[in-house]
């Protein structure tokens, strides 16, 4: 992992870039969290060192630690416990992810999640899904609020909290940070995208070379980095109908959507650049 690139990560986690939010950590914010960040890019280690803490390094464990380290060291909230399973009679009921406690004395749990969702309009109402197409938007916050929300007000649940001395109400809350990706089927949604602030994009490999006439070269995002825009010491590739194609054959080994940050000119602002995915053509 890039050092630098986990500050940016993190930078990324604080903005507050949610998909899905019960809890507004905003209010919670330390009042030095500017200075906090300052400080963590002259010496990082800390934040390494939680990292490197981490079992795995897979996008939603990365994730994790990037939020643990975030409650615990840039807001006013205290952790009480966290990544704890509810059992039953040896039998695993599901995990709280957190569990905190407010200045006010409140108990808030929190399920949190990083999720990046394509939009397929063929599929509305629940037309947000993962780039592997078996996770969807609708799929995750029904699984959360019908069970891993509701540990904690099950019996087990309860006992649970009797054990640890915690009498008060325990509020529930999903916070799914991520990316929405909007369909680019065809030039008019190219246009309209492009103009976009905020939103990714996903467009199929045969339709890749159309967005030539808006950008001049591409970063390809590699995991757990795929959160905030890549630093100006990545590789970046020319945009070209040659690196298009070599970019579309990488799916003759591997069909699974490419991430990419994408820039209207090398050196441009990271804030003119825009998240893509290219997906085949059968996606």
């Amino acid at each position: 992992m890039n050092p630098l690139q986990i500050i940016e990560d993190l930078q990324w986690l604080v903005e507050g870039h949610v998909l899905e939010s019960d809890f507004d950590l905003s209010p919670y914010w330390c009042a030095d969290l500017e200075q906090r960040l300052a400080k963590l890019r002259q010496d990082n280690q800390p934040l390494l060192d939680r990292i490197a803490r981490t079992k795995s390094h897979f996008l939603g464990s990365y994730f994790e630690a990037l939020f643990s380290f975030a409650i615990e060291q840039l807001t006013e909230l205290k952790i009480i416990k966290e990544h704890f399973q509810i059992d039953q009679m040896g039998k695993t009921l599901g995990e709280v992810d957190m569990l905190v406690r407010l200045p006010t004395g409140e108990i808030h749990q929190f399920e949190i999640a990083i999720k990046f969702y394509l939009q397929r309009p063929d599929l509305a109402p629940n037309d947000w899904i993962g780039p592997n197409k078996n996770d969807s938007l609708h799929k995750k916050v029904t699984r959360a609020r019908q069970h891993q929300l509701t540990l904690l007000s099950t019996s087990v649940g309860k006992q649970w909290l009797e054990q640890h001395n915690i009498t008060s109400e325990v509020e529930s809350n999903l916070l799914i940070f991520g990316r929405f990706y909007m369909a680019l089927n065809n030039s008019r949604a190219i246009e309209l995208w492009f103009a976009e602030e905020v939103l990714g994009g996903w467009i199929r490999a045969s339709q890749f070379i159309q967005l030539q006439a808006y950008f001049s070269c591409f970063y390809v995002l590699q995991k757990p980095h795929w959160m905030s825009n890549p630093l100006e010491d990545a590789n970046s590739t020319f945009f070209s109908r040659e690196s298009a194609y070599n970019l579309v054959s990488l799916f003759l080994r591997d069909e699974r959507p490419i991430h990419l940050f994408m820039l209207p000119s090398l050196g441009a602002s990271k804030v003119s650049g825009k998240c893509i995915f290219v997906v085949p053509d059968h996606w």
